[in-house]
């Protein structure tokens, strides 16, 4: 019984938390502190500094 309860109140708090996930993104992300850790850990992945510098900054000759 209580394992049934348990998974019924994951499945409820998953549920509550898909549905207000941009409320608790930004509750997250308004510490600075965690803000700076995901954006740490955002650029570490392969392939995503390049392409964010890369559109940032871009390379190549400009329009006239």
């Amino acid at each position: 019984m209580s394992r049934i309860l348990s998974i019924l109140l994951m499945g409820f708090g998953g549920y509550f938390l898909f549905k207000r996930r941009f409320r608790v993104l930004n509750v997250i992300l308004g510490n600075p502190m965690a803000r700076r850790f995901a954006v740490r850990a955002f650029m570490s992945i392969p392939g995503v500094k390049n392409k964010v510098i890369g559109s940032v900054f871009p390379q190549g000759p400009k329009p006239i």
